[in-house]
Order: structure tokens, then C-alpha cells, then sequence
């Protein structure tokens, strides 16, 4: 595995530490923002290992469309399905974070949790 690969998967990790901190603290605003880190860390290691680059953006949704094109298992399509809700989300955390105050509440942070542990199973068990 290329060293950048190692690097985003433990960094990815260190956010997702970072959200549970968070989560705990009752900063779920911030939980949330790390944890969309996190995920967008998750998806641009697999795409790098997969086609050796990926997309600037920091849209995670629009990275698993991408990654669903390389990827011939249906999967990563209905992971996308399954948590469009969450995935929107993790998204408006991601601006939130920058530009505006938004609140979130501790189920949405569960179950931003819950996609991150699933998301990184699908693309990294092994």
C-alpha cells in the first residue's frame, strides 16, 4: 500500500477519534464536521489505491458517485441510497463548520458514526 494511502486511512481514523471526543463533549457540530473529514478520507484513499488519484472536492457524495463507477459491486451505490439523508448532512457540516453555525443532535452524530464505520468495512475490510 502507497505510503499517501496509509497517511488518509490514518488520518481518517484520527478525525473519527476526534469526533467521538467530540460526541462526548457534546459538540456535535463539531462531531459531525469530523466525521465528514473522515469519511471524505475513507473515500479518497480508495480512489487513490483504486485509479491513483481523485477529484479535488469535498463533496463526499459526489466522491462515492465516483468511486461507485470504479467499483463493479452494487454497494457503494445503495450505501448512497441507503444514507442520502446523512450523507447531506455530513455535507452541510462540512460548510457549517466554515461559514454558518448549524446545530446538530446527538442521533444524527450516532448515525453519521454508524455510516463511517460501515463505509470504512465496505472499502477497506480486509
Amino acid at each position: 500500500m502507497k505510503e499517501e494511502i496509509k497517511f488518509l486511512l490514518k488520518r481518517a481514523e484520527s478525525f473519527f477519534r476526534d469526533a467521538k471526543y467530540d460526541y462526548e463533549n457534546r459538540d456535535y457540530d463539531l462531531a459531525m464536521f469530523h466525521i465528514e473529514q473522515a469519511i471524505q478520507l475513507l473515500i479518497k484513499a480508495k480512489l487513490l489505491d483504486l485509479k491513483g488519484s481523485y477529484e479535488r472536492t469535498h463533496s463526499i457524495r459526489r466522491l462515492l458517485s465516483e468511486l461507485s463507477d470504479l467499483i463493479e459491486s452494487n454497494r457503494i451505490r445503495e450505501f448512497i441510497r441507503e444514507n442520502k439523508k446523512i450523507l447531506r448532512d455530513l455535507e452541510r457540516a462540512y460548510i457549517s463548520s466554515r461559514y454558518y453555525y448549524e446545530e446538530f443532535f446527538p442521533d444524527e452524530v450516532e448515525n453519521a458514526m454508524k455510516i463511517y464505520r460501515e463505509l470504512r468495512d465496505i472499502l477497506w475490510r480486509e
